[in-house]
């Protein structure tokens, strides 16, 4: 079976385990306040904006995870929780600090485009397995009427 948007989920995929490796080291190196001014909430130790940052790089790993493995369903819901998680974040950073998270914007954009393409991804699938159901229906329509009709020429 050919996986349509394979390719492009794969790459997206990728990006987003790239993506969400370097926001945990980056966090983590403001965190211990080796690099400053990254990220915004981080020198402050503030907690929430921490937590929402590290749970959107786990959940960015397991988006990517899923969408390399070609899981569409799992990388759909997975893709929509993140960019709902990314939302909150970019807004209480906002609200919080008065600065934007350029972090929380890519997360927000890589999770849409993944979601946009296992939506695709599964449309063709289903549109694949139709065809095949009908390809074996007429096969099999093909094989009861060469039975039938070598049954009445004996």
């Amino acid at each position: 079976m050919k996986r349509e948007n394979h390719e492009a989920l794969t790459f997206l995929g990728t990006v987003m385990i790239i993506y969400g490796l370097i926001y945990a080291l980056l966090g983590t190196l403001s965190l211990t306040e080796t690099i400053m001014g990254v990220l915004p909430g981080h020198e402050q130790k503030e907690i929430i904006i921490i937590i929402l940052s590290y749970t959107i790089t786990l959940i960015s790993v397991i988006c990517g995870i899923m969408s390399i493995k070609g899981k569409y369903k799992n990388a759909k819901i997975i893709s929509i929780f993140l960019a709902a998680i990314g939302l909150i974040s970019l807004i209480y950073t906002q609200l919080a600090q008065d600065m934007f998270n350029s972090f929380d914007c890519i997360a927000i954009v890589l999770s849409a485009g993944i979601f946009y393409l296992t939506l695709l991804a599964e449309k063709k699938h289903v549109e694949f397995l139709k065809a095949q159901k009908q390809k074996k229906q007429k096969n099999v329509k093909k094989k009861k009427t060469t039975k039938t009709t070598t049954k009445k020429e004996k």
